[in-house]
């Protein structure tokens, strides 16, 4: 059975603990500073490289730059946007189209 609450909720960012639920159904931890991976979205025509700097999450974009203060100050920053995940990525390759 289908309830409204799961409705309502599709197709939004959600996060339970370290781990950040895309639109689409998957699932990903969110990397750390030390690793070479990063959860990559668009927001309009920035391209934003997500991951962990210490214990606050981090987004890295083309035109600024966004530190959060939890993870789900973040969540809430990619809904209110309206991002779209694209895949996680190289970090430190950064690529503008």
């Amino acid at each position: 059975m289908i309830k409204l609450k799961d409705l309502l909720s599709e197709g939004k960012f959600k996060a339970q603990g370290k781990y950040l639920y895309m639109p689409d159904g998957e699932m990903s931890s969110i990397p750390t500073h030390r690793d070479r991976d990063a959860i990559v979205v668009n927001i309009k025509y920035n391209k934003f490289k997500i991951y962990m700097d210490g214990t606050k999450p981090y987004a890295y974009g083309s035109k600024y730059d966004k530190r959060f203060k939890n993870v789900n100050d973040l969540v809430k920053w990619l809904n209110d946007s309206k991002a779209k995940y694209l895949g996680i990525d190289d970090k430190w390759n950064f690529k503008i189209y």
